[in-house]
């Protein structure tokens, strides 16, 4: 439709561009470049026409872009690439190598901080298998998004399912050397693991418009003060960064979650 708003000369110049656009590895830059060559190419009415729809393109563009569902994340991104040299468990800081969660008796498994179930009752979806085919790109998206997931010793998994976080009366840790606490829908973790959980979700609440408790607001901007970023954690976003693409900016910065929970909280 822009094409009858050129003359041929600007269509060739605008040819000229997109082949550069095209032949950018980094979108961004590509876009930047084409935006600063399209506001001296264009008159005042085409700059605003084009640059329009540039918004939307630039707008969806992650979504367009490939994921690997959450099955195929868990074979082999995950363990093989993500936690290569094997790591620590979140909630009791066990060691372990990625053979660990390979093995028939899977002493180790994948958590999702945001659970699944969250995600889908917030998108109306009574099944992952419902929500995978419905919400497709999007909770395909969610569900394997790194950011969000954490290696675990899976009875401690169990044992949270899908409750809410937050703080516990007294100290009844639920496995021996493992300060892990749950009391009805509570889980208690350990204080070094606080900061990773709650940036977690405040990133796949920016990330996906996922709603957050209310109930747990304070209590998660408390835990993002309290337990600041390690530099095992910001060795972990630069890898994801790597692996997806993306970064969790609440790990670059976090007291940037002050701000937008303030706005969370004036909007619901």
């Amino acid at each position: 439709m822009l094409v009858y708003l050129l003359n041929d000369s600007q269509l060739v110049r605008l040819k000229s561009t997109m082949f550069t656009f095209q032949s950018s590895l980094v979108y961004h830059d590509a876009y930047n470049t084409l935006k600063t060559v399209i506001i001296n190419v264009f008159r005042p009415l085409q700059i605003i026409s084009f640059l329009c729809l540039l918004s939307v393109c630039h707008a969806n563009y992650a979504e367009t872009l490939p994921v690997e569902s959450f099955d195929e994340i868990a074979v082999n991104t995950f363990w093989d690439e993500l936690y290569a040299n094997g790591g620590w468990s979140l909630y009791c800081g066990y060691r372990f190598d990625p053979s660990a969660a390979l093995t028939e008796d899977r002493l180790f498994v994948i958590e999702q901080i945001y659970p699944a179930s969250w995600m889908l009752k917030h998108m109306k979806c009574d099944s992952r298998r419902q929500c995978r085919l419905n919400e497709k790109s999007r909770f395909t998206r969610m569900e394997a998004d790194m950011h969000n997931l954490y290696p675990v010793w899976q009875a401690v998994d169990v044992a949270r399912r899908n409750s809410s976080f937050g703080m516990i009366d007294g100290e009844d840790w639920r496995y021996q050397n493992c300060d892990f606490e749950r009391n009805h829908d509570i889980t208690e973790p350990r204080p070094i693991a606080r900061g990773n959980i709650a940036r977690a979700i405040f990133y796949m609440h920016t990330q996906y418009g996922v709603p957050v408790a209310k109930d747990m607001l304070d209590e998660l901007k408390r835990w993002n003060r309290l337990d600041p970023p390690s530099n095992q954690e910001i060795l972990r976003n630069n890898l994801i960064e790597e692996l997806q693409g993306n970064r969790n900016t609440y790990i670059d910065n976090p007291t940037q979650a002050e701000q937008i929970l303030t706005k969370w909280l004036a909007e619901e």
